[in-house]
C-alpha cells in the first residue's frame, strides 16, 4: 500500500463547463480516483521531465484489443476455409 503523504498546499485552476465534464467521464481511464488525482497525477508527470507523449493504459488497451480483433476474424475465415475443404 502507498504511503499517504499529507498535502498542504492547494492550487485552482478555471474550467469551463465541457473541459470539466470531458475530466469528470475520462479520469478512470488514467487510473485516477477522481478529478483532482487526475490533475495531480498529470501535474506529477511534469514535475518528473515526462515529455507527455507516453502511452495511457487506455490507448495500450485498445490497441491490444485491436490486435486481438483482428486475430479472431484471421482465424474465422481460416476455420471457413477448412469447413469449405471438407
Amino acid at each position: 500500500m502507498p504511503e499517504i503523504v499529507c498535502k498542504r498546499k492547494m492550487i485552482s485552476l478555471r474550467l469551463s463547463d465541457a473541459e470539466y465534464e470531458v475530466l469528470k467521464m475520462r479520469y478512470r481511464d488514467y487510473g485516477a480516483r477522481n478529478v483532482s488525482d487526475l490533475a495531480r497525477l498529470a501535474l506529477q508527470r511534469i514535475m518528473n521531465g515526462s515529455d507527455g507523449f507516453e502511452e495511457s493504459s487506455a490507448d495500450k488497451l485498445a490497441k491490444l484489443d485491436d490486435r486481438v480483433r483482428a486475430l479472431e476474424s484471421r482465424v474465422a475465415l481460416m476455420m471457413q476455409g477448412e469447413e469449405s475443404l471438407s
